[in-house]
């Protein structure tokens, strides 16, 4: 395992990078337990641990699948009075993350099925969960130095409760 972790200190971000291996799972989700912000509500901090899992799966899975030798996957904690963000960055091939959400809520929406019945992109329909039930805002663009960038943001605020638990 060649995980490193870096904290700034003074800043109120937090930086990981881990082998793009699905073992390192545990890897992941130590770090993110170290990173418990007292400030977050418990439901949110339980949805950012579900998105920062299906991220990162994903990640390894589809992104990273096809790579011989897989650069590491990157994870990125910001947490400030106002705002709850984690960033998941990979090195795989342009996905239109936006296009894949929009094809799944529509057939969704035209099957009427629970959509937890489905077979596949469970992980999608949980991240349109996030975004319309939860108040997540969640972003997947390319960067200029070629990876991808998957962002699910949140607004903190001193009277929020995150809406309940998924």
């Amino acid at each position: 395992m060649t995980s490193t972790a870096s904290a700034d200190s003074g800043l109120p971000g937090r930086v990981l990078a881990v082998n793009s291996d699905l073992d390192e799972l545990q890897t992941v989700l130590s770090w993110f337990e170290r990173q418990r912000h007292f400030g977050v509500p418990t439901d949110l901090w339980m949805q950012a641990q579900l998105g920062l899992v299906e991220g990162f799966t994903n990640a390894v899975r589809h992104a990273h699948g096809h790579l011989v030798a897989p650069p590491p996957v990157q994870l990125s904690l910001h947490v400030s009075s106002r705002l709850f963000r984690l960033q998941i960055i990979d090195h795989g091939e342009p996905f239109d993350f936006h296009a894949a959400l929009a094809r799944v809520e529509a057939e969704i929406t035209a099957s009427g099925q629970d959509p937890l019945a489905r077979e596949a992109h469970w992980g999608l329909v949980m991240f349109l969960k996030l975004q319309k039930e939860y108040g997540w805002t969640i972003s997947h663009g390319r960067r200029d130095d070629g990876t991808n960038d998957l962002s699910l943001s949140h607004p903190l605020t001193a009277d929020e409760s995150a809406g309940g638990s998924c």
